[in-house]
C-alpha cells in the first residue's frame, strides 16, 4: 500500500515532499542536561531562567558576527522576530539593524511591524505583495533555487527580501522558535507511536484532496518508514519527535533560511535548546512560558501589539475577558481596509491567495498558465485540475491550497527539483 502514494501525492497533501526515512534528530548535535531544573515546579523560576537564557542566547549569537556587519531582521506581528529585533537592541548600535516585513497594508503583520520600527527609530523596508508580478520565469528561478520540494511562492517571496539586500548581510531567522515554545503541543500527549501520526498528519493538510482512506494510507507508511530510534529523545514527547524531526527539519527550515546567504538561526543556541526542552510540559502549553519570559525580557517590545491574539493586542493585555473582546471586535471589522481590493481579514499572511486566484491579475495569470502546463504533462488527471479550477473560481468550494500546490508543483518540474 505505501508503494501507491506517489511522491506528487505526498506534495500536494503537505505543501512540501517529507521524506519520512530520513526523520531525525540529529540534526540538533548536542545533549540536554536532563538535570537542568529537576524537580523545579515554581513557575517565576522557570521564568527568571528563561529570561537569563534568552539573553544569553542572542548576546552569544550576535557576538559570533562580524563586529560592523548589518543585520537584517525580517519582521512580523509575532514573537520570535521581536526576540531576536530585541537581542540585538541590546547588543548592537541602531545604526546596523535593519528590519523588513512582506505582506499587504493593513494586516496585522505588516501594521505592527511598521508600529515597532517607528517606535525603535529603526530602517524598515516593506514589501508590498499587492503590487507582486507573478511571473512564471521569475518563481522557476526562485524553484530552481531550493534543494527540496516546497511552497515556491512562499520561498520566492522569501528570497526577495535576501536579493534586495545581498550577501553582505547577516539574516537572522525565528527558526525553530515557535516549534520550541510549545506552538502545536496538544494537552495531553500521545499515547503511542499510530496515535502521533495521526496527529501529525491532521496538523496543516491540503484542505479538499484526498478521502480518509488516503489518510490511513498516509499513516501505516509514515508508521513503517519512519526511523524511530533516530527521533528517541528523553526530553521530547512522540507528538514533538515528529514536529522536529520531519516538519521543521524538512519544511520550515528550508522556507525560513535561505541557502547562499549568511543566515543566523538564533533558537538553536545551546542555551536556549536546554532551557526550553527541559521546561515543564504543562508551562509549554499555549506558549505560556515563552510569553512571559519575552514579556520579562524585553517588556517595551512586548507591549506592542501582536498576531498572537485577536485584535493584534499586546502580551500584556491577554486577559480571558480581553481576549474574548478582542475576538469580538476582529469579527465586527474583520476585513482590512487600506488599498486591499478583497477586503482581507487582517490576519491575513503574505496576500489574499484565496480572492487573488477568483480576479484578474499576474497571480490568476501565473497560476493557471502553470496549470495548463502541469496537465499537458499526464501526471495528474486533467479533468481533476480543470474542476478545482473552475469550482474555485465559481465559489463552489475553496480549492486554494490544492491550486497554489498544483502551481508550485510545476514550477519545481520546470526547475528539475522534482522529477
Amino acid at each position: 500500500m505505501n508503494n501507491e502514494i506517489s511522491d506528487y501525492e505526498l506534495y500536494l497533501y503537505f505543501g512540501h515532499l517529507p521524506r519520512f526515512s530520513e526523520a531525525s534528530l540529529d540534526w540538533f548535535n548536542f545533549d540536554f542536561d536532563h538535570n537542568f531544573g529537576d524537580g523545579m515546579d515554581d513557575e517565576s523560576w522557570w521564568v527568571d531562567e528563561g529570561v537569563k537564557a534568552i539573553k544569553k542566547m542572542m548576546a552569544d549569537e550576535v557576538a559570533a558576527t562580524a563586529v560592523n556587519a548589518v543585520h537584517v531582521v525580517p519582521l512580523s506581528g509575532g514573537l520570535d522576530s521581536r526576540v531576536i529585533l530585541g537581542g540585538l537592541l541590546e547588543n548592537l548600535p541602531k545604526s546596523q539593524i535593519v528590519t523588513a516585513t512582506y505582506g499587504i497594508p493593513g494586516a496585522w503583520d505588516f501594521e505592527i511591524a511598521k508600529t515597532i520600527t517607528r517606535k525603535f527609530g529603526l530602517r524598515h523596508e516593506v514589501f508590498n505583495l499587492l503590487d507582486e508580478n507573478w511571473d512564471v520565469n521569475l518563481l522557476t528561478a526562485a524553484a530552481a533555487r531550493l534543494k527540496t520540494p516546497i511552497s515556491v511562492h512562499q520561498s520566492y517571496v522569501r528570497q526577495k527580501i535576501n536579493d534586495h539586500f545581498g550577501k553582505d548581510c547577516i539574516y537572522w531567522s525565528g527558526f525553530l522558535g515557535d516549534a520550541l515554545s510549545g506552538v502545536v503541543l496538544p494537552k495531553i500527549p500521545a499515547g503511542n507511536k499510530r496515535e502521533a501520526v495521526d496527529r501529525f498528519m491532521k496538523l496543516d493538510p491540503t484542505p479538499n484532496y484526498k478521502d480518509q482512506g488516503f489518510r490511513d494510507a498516509l499513516v501505516d507508511k509514515m508508521l513503517h518508514e519512519v526511523p524511530w530510534e533516530r527521533l528517541d529523545r528523553k526530553k521530547f514527547t512522540l507528538d514533538q519527535q515528529l514536529f522536529f524531526g520531519v516538519w521543521q527539519k524538512q519544511l520550515t527550515r528550508n522556507i525560513t533560511v535561505i541557502d547562499g546567504f549568511n543566515f543566523k538561526t538564533p533558537f538553536l543556541n545551546k542555551t536556549w535548546v536546554n532551557f526550553m526542552g527541559n521546561a515543564p510540559y504543562k508551562w509549554l502549553l499555549d506558549k505560556h512560558l515563552y510569553k512571559e519570559i519575552i514579556k520579562k525580557a524585553y517588556r517595551d517590545l512586548a507591549k506592542l501589539g501582536t498576531t498572537e491574539y485577536s485584535a493584534g493586542m499586546s502580551l500584556f493585555h491577554s486577559s480571558k475577558l480581553e481576549i474574548f473582546l478582542g475576538k469580538v471586535i476582529s469579527r465586527l471589522k474583520p476585513y482590512v481596509m487600506s488599498g486591499d481590493p478583497y477586503r482581507s481579514h487582517p490576519r491575513t499572511n503574505y496576500i489574499n491567495w484565496t480572492e487573488s486566484l477568483r480576479h484578474k491579475g499576474s497571480l490568476q495569470d501565473s497560476v493557471y498558465s502553470t496549470l495548463v502546463d502541469l496537465k499537458r504533462r499526464a501526471i495528474l488527471a486533467e479533468n481533476d485540475i480543470d474542476d478545482w479550477w473552475l469550482d474555485h473560481l465559481n465559489r463552489k468550494k475553496d480549492y486554494t491550497r490544492l491550486l497554489m500546490n498544483l502551481s508550485s508543483l510545476e514550477l519545481l518540474l520546470k526547475a528539475g527539483v522534482m522529477a
